[in-house]
């Protein structure tokens, strides 16, 4: 947890702020409280979504989805605003530690916990692909360990598997997501089913199938590469490895997944000793920070006082704060209990006036309507035994001098000028009831400049945080184009390497080339063909040939030099253009050679003549 931010808002709907939790990429995470005290995780979607008319509605449309999951598996979403200028969604907040955090703290989870991990995983995704959605970013981040089980949470960026993307981007985290997610593909619920393999061996080993690495690195090692199974129980591994298929058909659903594992039992404690401890200081801390909640914001710890007389008049003013403000935001403007409050009439009078607690405001009470209650008593006029009423007699001031007993100050006979206490008589000079409206109207006017202030300041925080996702998102897509190309590129060059020529396959071609096993046949096939259509087809109006046959010493070496001519020309050639198009430059030379010397040695042995 880390403390509010300025700019932060101090409530978002009827739920107070207490700390940030984290940002993702599409909202602010902040740890809050309800009402009644219960804690809540608030995920704020970033300004510059809440102008896309597509995702707001796509947004609700997740909201409704997401309340149907069971919160036995999940933070369960207890209440949401898709509709808000800046739209909002409340889950329930799980005391726990994300799965990154304890494997990075108390390394690899051994094989009974990673059973039961995979247990949980599989019916939290059954769960949520019942209600048609897709998780999309399943990660070790988004994966709590609480103290009865796993929880998924992070809905925020969940897809309608019927919808459609209000965007084009690719939204995931590289070395968990599918390939065909890497792609922008069409999304199953299989996607979610390889993220579930991915987690599982970094919470084997502390590193993910793929290792670690850039983006396009992991990108080219998800689409390439097999997955590195090393760390994972070998008992685990065909589950893990069925997972982390290329192809999502060949990946099993979290039923099949549930049979597979079978019943776990979970005995006292699913977690190592060490994580447990740590879960448990998590708890405390969250506790912590629910029970310091309620004094912050100028709360009184030293006493505070009420107006009105007593300790019942001050537990009068706090349920009326409380029933104004719902919360204990109320209580504080009260003060925390009437037992040492004190009032004008001392503390067993009877015919004091009650000043009633400060109206409701949106910001918060404004520090004029409840300087009388939630400041320290420690003020000259509200002490827990006042100077000017003592619960023996009055005590001697300036105005009443020092001896015998005198009545107090009334409207009909006001107190001397130097009175410590002058403010509290009617008609008297520190009369607020005068005087004091005045001070209070410019008070208001103060407060309204700052909140424009704030308001200003806000909005250009917003601008600024606005451009900045703006940024990220472009660079985050020209890294997937670029890696996509790099990817296209590599695809290319080994398609290429895989129909390239080698040495091997010249060299089985030249006693081919060399001994005339097919040039005789060929030849002479080719010269009684000749024969035939220059003397008997009639397409031939030239002077007719005739072979002398191949058994005429003439007609043998015609035929052996015509089939060199023709076997050694075609290989040679067929040869060449393979080599050029892969751009293998020793084929290019040695089909060059084939070809020059097949027909430099006919034409040395008078073929062309």
């Amino acid at each position: 947890m880390g403390p509010l931010e300025h700019g932060d808002p101090e409530r978002i709907g009827r739920y107070r702020l207490i700390s940030r939790l984290g940002a993702g990429g599409m909202g602010q995470v902040y740890f809050g409280r309800s009402a009644g005290g219960r804690p809540v995780a608030v995920k704020r979607i970033h300004p510059h979504l809440a102008t896309d008319t597509s995702f707001r509605d796509r947004f609700a449309r997740e909201v409704t989805a997401a309340r149907q999951v069971s919160g036995a598996f999940t933070a369960p979403v207890i209440d949401a605003d898709p509709d808000d200028q800046v739209p909002w969604l409340v889950t329930s907040y799980v005391p726990s530690l994300p799965l990154d955090e304890a494997v990075r703290s108390y390394g690899g989870l051994p094989e009974h916990t990673l059973r039961v991990l995979a247990a949980g995983l599989a019916e939290a995704l059954g769960e949520i692909h019942r209600v048609g959605l897709i998780h999309r970013d399943l990660k070790p981040g988004n994966v709590l360990l609480a103290e009865d089980g796993p929880r998924v949470i992070d809905f925020g960026i969940a897809r309608a598997s019927e919808g459609t993307a209000a965007t084009q981007s690719v939204i995931g985290t590289p070395g968990f997501m599918s390939p065909e997610q890497i792609q922008g593909e069409h999304l199953t619920a299989g996607s979610d089913i390889f993220a579930f393999g991915a987690v599982l061996v970094y919470a084997a080993g502390g590193v993910g199938p793929f290792g670690e690495g850039a983006m396009p690195t992991l990108v080219m090692r998800v689409m390439q590469h097999d997955p590195d199974l090393s760390a994972v129980p070998a008992q685990l591994q065909r589950l893990v490895s069925a997972c982390l298929a290329k192809d999502a058909r060949g990946r099993p659903s979290p039923g099949q997944l549930l049979d597979a594992i079978g019943d776990i039992p979970i005995g006292e404690s699913w977690l190592p000793a060490q994580v447990m401890r740590g879960v448990r200081e998590q708890v405390a801390r969250t506790n912590s920070a629910l029970s310091g909640a309620g004094t912050t914001d100028g709360a009184d710890t030293g006493g505070s006082t009420s107006v009105l007389g007593g300790a019942a008049a001050g537990a009068a003013a706090g349920a009326a704060a409380a029933s104004a403000l719902g919360d204990d935001a109320a209580t504080r403007a009260a003060g925390q209990g009437g037992a040492d409050a004190t009032s004008v009439m001392g503390a067993g009078g009877a015919g004091g006036t009650s000043q009633h607690p400060p109206p409701y405001h949106p910001d918060g009470p404004r520090p004029d309507q409840t300087r009388a209650y939630d400041q320290a008593a420690s003020t000259a006029a509200y002490g827990q035994h006042t100077r000017a009423y003592d619960q023996q007699g009055p005590a001697p001031t300036s105005a009443y001098g020092t001896g015998g007993r005198q009545h107090p100050p009334t409207a009909a006979m006001p107190p001397a000028q130097d009175d410590p206490y002058a403010g509290m008589y009617r008609g008297g000079a520190g009369d607020a009831y005068g005087g004091g409206r005045q001070s209070q109207d410019e008070q208001r006017r103060r407060d309204e400049e700052l909140r424009r202030q704030r308001e200003e300041q806000q909005q250009r925080e917003q601008q600024r945080e606005e451009q900045r996702r703006r940024q990220e998102a472009e660079r985050a897509h020209r890294e997937r184009v670029r890696a996509e190309q790099e990817a296209a590129r590599r695809a290319q060059a080994q398609a290429r390497h895989a129909d390239q020529p080698s040495l091997w396959s010249f060299a089985k071609l030249l006693p081919l080339l060399i001994i005339p096993l097919i040039q005789i046949p060929l030849g002479t096939g080719v010269s009684y063909a000749w024969q035939w259509f220059t003397t008997e087809s009639g397409m031939w109006s030239g002077q007719g040939w005739y072979y002398p046959g191949v058994f005429t010493l003439d007609g043998f070496f015609h035929a052996m030099y015509l089939g060199y001519f023709l076997l050694n020309n075609i290989v040679g050639a067929e040869f060449l253009i393979r080599s050029l198009r892969t751009g293998y430059v020793v084929g290019s030379a040695l089909a060059l050679a084939v070809i020059a010397g097949t027909n430099g040695m006919l034409y040395y042995y008078g073929f062309w003549g």
